[in-house]
Order: C-alpha cells, then sequence, then structure tokens
C-alpha cells in the first residue's frame, strides 16, 4: 500500500520516549495509520514542511462545541449566576442553530490545532454525522440533568430518560466508528440527583461505555456537597457507584488527596480547564498532585461561553505558568507534562488511545505548527516554543486519519465564512429573544 510522507519538518513525537527528529518525517498509509516516524528517509514526499514543527494532533478533553453562539454572553458573572444566564439562552437553541454552532467550534478546533475532542451537550446521530463529514474524533456525550428536564426543548422534546435511551442507541450504533465514541453525560452531582446517578452507572456498566462529568468545579460546590451529603462532590459519586465504570471528570478543582486516590483507584481521568477556571474564578486545580499520584489528566478548553476560544495553545501556556505562580515555584509544572496532557495522555482521557503520539501503529493524526513568525524566532528549543510561544494561529496545516483538513491555515471541509454568517444570525436572534423576554 503506497505511502504519503510528510518530510522536512522536526518532528515531536510526544511518546513514551518524547523522541524529536530534525530534518524528520512521519509517513501513513492509505488506512490512516502511521507506518514510520523518524529521520526523513532521503529526496521526494507529498508534504515538504521543512521549518516548521510536527506534533500529533491536539486533544480538548472538555468542551461543548455547539455553544459557540454563547462566546461572550455573560462574562464576568460567579458560576451560579453564570450558569443560569446560560441555560435562558441554551432552551432557545434550535436544531439548525446547535448544528451551526458545532461547525464553528469544528472549524476553530481545526484552524488551531485540534483533532480529538470530549464534549457534552446535545447531541443525535445527525450532529455525530457533522463531526464525521469534518474529519474529526469525538467523544461525545448527550447531557441529561434530571429524569424529567429536557435540557433542549427548541431542538427537541427528549428528557432525561430519552437522553439516556438515546446514548444507548448511539454507542451501538456507532461501534468501532474511528471518529465517534459515545459516553454518557450527567451534567454534576448537584443538577442530577442521586437516583439518576446511580441509573447511568447501571446503564453504562451495561453498555460497557463511560460517563463524562462536572466534578467538584468551584469551592462553594464543594461546600455544599459536603453539607448535603457528608461528602466531596467525588465521593459522592463514588458512593453511588459512578466510579465503578470509566469517568472522565471535568475540573476537579477542589479535588483532596482522598479524591485523588479514589480516582487513581478506579481508572479515571480528569480534564483540566486551566483558563475557564481563572476566568470564572472557580480555582486552581491540584493538577501536580494529580500527577505525581498517577492519575491520568488531559486539557481542555471548556465550552467558549466560559473561556472564549477554543485555542488548546492557550491552555497549555496557562496550565503551565499558573501552576508555577500560585506556587511560587518555577518547577511547579513542567511543560513537557502539560504537552503531554494536550496530546497523548489527553487522547487516553478522551477514549482514543489510538491518537495522541507520533509512532509507527498509531492514527495519522498530526499537526505541523510555522515557525516562520516573530513568535518563532529566534527557535532555541522546540519544547519551549510549542508551550509558551505557539499560537493557534500559527498551524499550518492539520491531518486526520492521514487526509489533510487543514492546508496552509485554511480550513477544507467547511465553508468558514457561510457558518460565521449564520451563528452570527442565531446569536443576534436570541438577543433579541432575551431581550423581549421576562426572563432576559
Amino acid at each position: 500500500m503506497a505511502e504519503t510522507r510528510i518530510v522536512g519538518g522536526t518532528v515531536v513525537t510526544m511518546d513514551d520516549a518524547r523522541t524529536v527528529h530534525v530534518d524528520g518525517e512521519v509517513a501513513c498509509d492509505g488506512a490512516g495509520t502511521i507506518t514510520y516516524v523518524g529521520p526523513r528517509r532521503g529526496p521526494g514526499g507529498d508534504l515538504d514542511v521543512s521549518g516548521d514543527v510536527v506534533i500529533p494532533g491536539l486533544v480538548n478533553a472538555h468542551a461543548h462545541s455547539a455553544m459557540t453562539p454563547l462566546r461572550g454572553y455573560s462574562d464576568s458573572k460567579a458560576l451560579s449566576a453564570w450558569l443560569q444566564d446560560m441555560r435562558r439562552f441554551e432552551v432557545r437553541l434550535t436544531t439548525a442553530d446547535l448544528t451551526w454552532g458545532l461547525r464553528l467550534a469544528l472549524v476553530e478546533m481545526l484552524r488551531s490545532g485540534t483533532t480529538t475532542f470530549a464534549d457534552m451537550f446535545r447531541w443525535d446521530a445527525g450532529l455525530l454525522g457533522e463531526v464525521v463529514g469534518a474529519g474529526m474524533r469525538v467523544l461525545a456525550a448527550p447531557a441529561l440533568f434530571t429524569a424529567d428536564a429536557v435540557p433542549f426543548p427548541a431542538a427537541s422534546a427528549e428528557d432525561g430518560r430519552g437522553a439516556l435511551d438515546l446514548t444507548e442507541r448511539l454507542a451501538a450504533e456507532f461501534a468501532g466508528d474511528r471518529h465517534v465514541r459515545i459516553t454518557f453525560g450527567p451534567h454534576a452531582p448537584y443538577t442530577c440527583p442521586p437516583e439518576l446517578i446511580r441509573e447511568v452507572a447501571r446503564r453504562a456498566a451495561g453498555a460497557g461505555t463511560g460517563v463524562q462529568i462536572h466534578l467538584s468545579e468551584d469551592a462553594a460546590e464543594l461546600e455544599r456537597s459536603l453539607a448535603t451529603t457528608g461528602r466531596t462532590p467525588i465521593g459522592h459519586v463514588a458512593s453511588l457507584g459512578l466510579l465503578d465504570v470509566p469517568v472522565l471528570a471535568a475540573h476537579a478543582v477542589t479535588a483532596t488527596p482522598e479524591d485523588i486516590d479514589l480516582l487513581v483507584a478506579a481508572g479515571a481521568s480528569v480534564a483540566h480547564n486551566p483558563v475557564s477556571n481563572l476566568k470564572l474564578g472557580s480555582g486552581v486545580a491540584p493538577v501536580p498532585e494529580m500527577l505525581a499520584a498517577g492519575l491520568t489528566v488531559g486539557l481542555g478548553t471548556d465550552g467558549v461561553a466560559s473561556n472564549n476560544t477554543l485555542d488548546m495553545f492557550e491552555e497549555i501556556k496557562t496550565a503551565t505558568i499558573v501552576q508555577r505562580g500560585h506556587r511560587g515555584q518555577v518547577d511547579a509544572l513542567a511543560a513537557a507534562d502539560v504537552l503531554a496532557m494536550a496530546t497523548r495522555d489527553g487522547a487516553r482521557a478522551a477514549g482514543f488511545p489510538e491518537t495522541g503520539q507520533l509512532a509507527p501503529g498509531s492514527w495519522a493524526d498530526l499537526v505541523v505548527v510555522r515557525t516562520d513568525t516573530p513568535r518563532g524566532t529566534p527557535l532555541h528549543d522546540v519544547e519551549s516554543f510549542l508551550a509558551f510561544s505557539a499560537q493557534g494561529q500559527d498551524v499550518r496545516h492539520v491531518v486526520v486519519g492521514g487526509r489533510l483538513l487543514v492546508h496552509d491555515g485554511r480550513v477544507t471541509v467547511l465553508d468558514e465564512a457561510e457558518v460565521r454568517a449564520e451563528v452570527n444570525r442565531t446569536a443576534t436572534r436570541i438577543r433579541q429573544e432575551l431581550a423581549g423576554s421576562a426572563d432576559g
């Protein structure tokens, strides 16, 4: 089978050896699997990226992608008040709004180097088909709150019990798909009653799938949980059996040492969202302690309503420097560890261990980052460049499964101008609706 060869760049493998190949090469077969990584094997090649840096595709371990119409809406409010504003907006999103919002997120993620993402929001077969069509990979969780709550009434009359059934159907429908994997999506222990969390645990075990859930987002949630259940949020869901299935816990800002031990013993993972946590004033997660305990930690943006961008390079830099500043230690968190969180470890957390590193046998998901910019000059150290200088706008090419999805900074699989126009129309309409409503 013929190979596609990407040649000439500085290849950062992000495998266990963390090898760097100057004037390197990555090759893949027609099935989109990497067949060679190493020094350039002579002349020729299908894509010459000399002078650039080649890394694995970035993995966004926690997002709410279709929320892009809410970007910049209700900024600078405390978490509880902000969540109320989000709901007032979300309940007005139609299926068409969600589709265009998702497409905008796909464009933004691709342009900034993300190839795989974990996501909790409104999902159905049509929305998942959008991800497949764009060539990306998603660990999708249809969101649910209570058994009778209808999360997205303008898009579907489906309540929480319907979302449970939908999750099982989608898991069966997309079983074996290389682009879509499904988990259950109970929003959080403060929105989902104990009996629902128990049912999620039972169904997830029966379906052989996992769970995405928000846990220990801030001090207020921790205090409320201790007062009402006598346990931390993580301890609470553990008592309900949720940690008996694979769990990807978003945030864990207030995780205690005992919580971390529970997560490690269960084989759970955490999605760390530093920019969102800082913007919402939620705090700084104990990431060094998580890593020291052996917990798998990925890196996420959260939704753009609580972050404003889906740029994983911004997360990489912030995750590194916030720990150093917060603790007053320059060695509090190594840049290499955060780069791993955004690639190899993030892929494991998000349920796609076949990606996240450049190694023979892995899927051919990679990003080419340009260095011919002021930010890339001079290039003393490639790791330092990736962790502290590079930005999403420096992404030149993106390949997923051997397919070129971004070429010279342009997304090849979606019409960006059309997508932006449609999302602007959605945002304008809903703002007008809210302005004229009693709950606006």
